[in-house]
């Protein structure tokens, strides 16, 4: 039997929970039944080398330079004679200025689409991993028997455009999200459609991930108290501002210990000011980017994660599989997650429930223990919902035509 021809469509693959899930997505995939195409906008990211041999992947929609601050990626792009690029990038950059994220998403996308080639390949099936412009992108130049779009969060919680996205999703054959209250949330906004919306849940490898912790970390410190450590891009979307003047009032109580934070993003510079001035810029260590967090993750005894929103932490769900205490903000699919007092904390979004749920882990090793004990009873291995998406790219084609494509 011949293979199915397959594109997966990405920004790029830059150290994210997204990123990371196609990675792993990719590197379990059965490559004997498909053939598989993979499209980024921007060729590059700290998870490109993972990408397994038996992927092909496709040139990047944008020069590497497009992706620079635009300061240096508009003189770049017009040295190189590249001006409906150079147009376009300018374009983007006014685009994100105002709105909600989805607001800023759909003007982003009406730059870009003047600037973007179309895909020449016909697919089985194409894959928008991520929302915004990999899904405008697969639905507007991509000709593919099946399309199928990913949202990895709460749709209504990450501010997305409805408006915008209607038109999108009637053309999209499947919507796949990553907990039942993302699904819910979808239906919320467009409960006609709620027959499209199906549940995902990221891969996770247990043994996998213990067999890469086994290395040893380099902290950068020789510290030998306790660590509490953070893996998430330091955005808004994180709450990282929230947990440190919680940090700050515990370190002024006594308690004895460092805070780690692996990630990068638009508000390290924020964050790091925000340490300086609290007086805890020796308690706050930023890593940057590590390939692989989980020797670090195995290392710490608290992991926290004081995001204002997401919709399944990959980070968080590692954690688990590494027996780690976890302490969450209550964001609104942090239920689905963990247990609370059981599998781990969860404390309201302010500095004061993070300050209250991070001294009782700190302080109480016989709690840190009971849920290391919980959780080693857990049996979170899920490699086997790879088979729902196999089912998603199977099904019947809905005969919807890419824009410019005829039926």
């Amino acid at each position: 039997m011949a293979k199915k021809k397959i594109l997966f469509c990405n920004y790029s693959l830059h150290s994210g929970g997204i990123e990371k899930s196609l990675v792993t997505l990719l590197s379990l995939f059965d490559y004997t039944r498909y053939d598989v195409d993979l499209q980024l906008f921007a060729n590059d990211g700290l998870f490109l080398p993972r990408v397994p041999e038996k992927v092909h992947l496709l040139p990047p929609l944008f020069p590497q330079v497009y992706k620079r601050n635009i300061r240096e990626a508009l003189p770049a792009l017009l040295k190189q004679g590249q001006w409906k690029t150079a147009f376009c990038r300018a374009r983007v950059t006014l685009a994100g200025l105002h709105g909600t994220m989805g607001e800023r998403l759909g003007k982003m996308w009406k730059a870009e689409r003047r600037a973007v080639r179309r895909n020449p390949n016909v697919y089985d099936a194409a894959v928008a991993y991520m929302e915004g412009q990999p899904i405008y992108y697969c639905v507007d130049f991509v000709k593919a028997k099946r399309k199928i779009g990913f949202i990895h969060g709460d749709y209504t919680a990450m501010g997305l455009y409805r408006a915008f996205d209607a038109p999108y999703f009637q053309k999209l054959d499947a919507v796949c999200t990553v907990s039942e209250s993302c699904r819910e949330a979808l239906i919320a906004n467009f409960p006609q459609m709620r027959e499209k919306f199906h549940v995902q849940y990221n891969l996770l490898s247990p043994p996998l991930l213990r067999g890469m912790a086994e290395e040893t970390p380099d902290f950068g410190d020789d510290f030998s108290g306790l660590r509490v450590l953070s893996i998430a891009r330091l955005s808004e979307q994180k709450g990282l501002d929230l947990a440190m003047p919680a940090v700050a009032a515990l370190r002024r109580a006594g308690l004895s210990f460092r805070w780690y934070i692996i990630g990068v993003g638009p508000e390290e510079a924020a964050l790091r000011a925000q340490a300086e001035s609290l007086g805890i810029s020796k308690d706050v260590v930023f890593l940057g980017e590590r390939a692989n967090p989980y020797p670090y993750l195995r290392a710490c005894d608290v992991y926290l994660q004081p995001s204002r929103f997401e919709g399944k932490s990959i980070a968080v769900d590692e954690a688990m599989a590494l027996c780690k205490p976890i302490l969450l903000t209550d964001f609104s699919t942090a239920k689905d997650q963990i247990e609370n007092e059981k599998t781990g904390l969860i404390v309201p979004m302010t500095p004061e429930g993070i300050e209250h749920g991070l001294s009782r882990l700190l302080q109480d090793k016989a709690l840190r223990e009971r849920l290391q004990e919980t959780l080693s009873r857990c049996d979170l291995s899920n490699t086997e919902e790879i088979e729902k998406l196999y089912a998603l790219l199977e099904g019947p084609a809905a005969g919807v035509p890419a824009r410019g494509q005829k039926g």
